[in-house]
Order: C-alpha cells, then structure tokens, then sequence
C-alpha cells in the first residue's frame, strides 16, 4: 500500500489514514517501507476511537501528526477517512506529544459538533482516560477546534519544509 499519493488535507477537512480500529486493544503502526502494518502492543484500555494520522504532516517529533477520530462505528485499518478537525489534546513530555480529535465527515451523528466542548462528558471521560493510558503522560491541555486548524496548518508547513 503506497500512501504517498494521499494529499493531507486542508485545515478545514483533513485525510486520515487509520492505522488501530475503534473498540481495538491491538495498535498498530503502518510501516512505509514495507507498507505494511505492524502491532506495536497489545492495550489495557480499547480505542474510543479510530487512531491514525495524517499523511504529509510532521509534528515537532518529525512523525506524522496522530489523529483520533470519532466515529459511531469502528473505521477498518487501511481506510483513509475525510475528517473534521474539533479539538486537540496535549500530553505532558519534554516534547509535547499532541493528538488532534475529529469526527468523520461521512457519520452523520457528528455532523453538528463543530468543537471539542461539545461532545458529552462520557466521551471526554473516556478520551482523557484511554489517551493517559495510551500514551503513558498526562495531559497537558485540551484545545477547541481553532487550536486544531492551527496544529494542522503548522504539521503541514513543517512536512513541506523538510522536503526542500
């Protein structure tokens, strides 16, 4: 699977390669050489949500920015997903780990939440809850939905500029 040809997106819609299912507690990390994917281990908590990220993005640790999207079903591993950027997450580490949080386009349940603060409080809960476990850090801040555009537009322009 070539995924090179998967443009990112714009910070308005963005293009999501999933690499771990929702309700999943395998994650897994899509290897570009091989083009393949990889389990990287087995988790205690499952994703709340579809986990992967954007093609031709790097955020400040040079990987592609993650993206967790909200879904009312599980979106397949492999699957590229046109996805509303709502919110992002900062985990505390000497480099901050970020995780931007949208909803697909495509699932209609999500259509009217257009910022973070507007998912109930369940979904939060178990979002801080599974994203701590996940990741191993605390969180650090949650951003609305202009902090993500922001985050979007810079993982870009930091892609673009290692390519010249």
């Amino acid at each position: 699977m070539d995924i090179s040809k998967i443009e990112p997106g714009d910070t308005e819609v963005v293009n999501v390669f999933v690499e771990s299912e929702k309700d999943s507690k395998s994650y897994y990390k899509y290897d570009s050489k091989t083009g393949m994917f990889n389990l990287k281990k087995v988790l205690k908590l499952p994703f709340t949500g579809s986990f992967g990220f954007i093609p031709k993005t790097h955020h400040v640790d040079g990987e592609p920015l993650d993206v967790l999207i909200l879904a009312s079903e599980a979106i397949e591993q492999g699957i590229v997903v046109e996805a509303r950027p709502i919110g992002l997450i900062r985990l505390k580490a000497e480099i901050p780990d970020e995780v931007l949080v949208a909803v697909s386009t495509a699932d209609s349940e999500f259509d009217n939440v257009k910022n973070l603060s507007e998912v109930s409080d369940n979904i939060m809960k178990n979002l801080r809850t599974f994203l701590e476990e996940f990741k191993d850090m605390k969180i650090e801040n949650i951003f609305d939905s202009d902090h993500a555009k922001k985050a979007v537009r810079r993982s870009i322009e930091l892609y673009q500029r290692n390519l010249i």
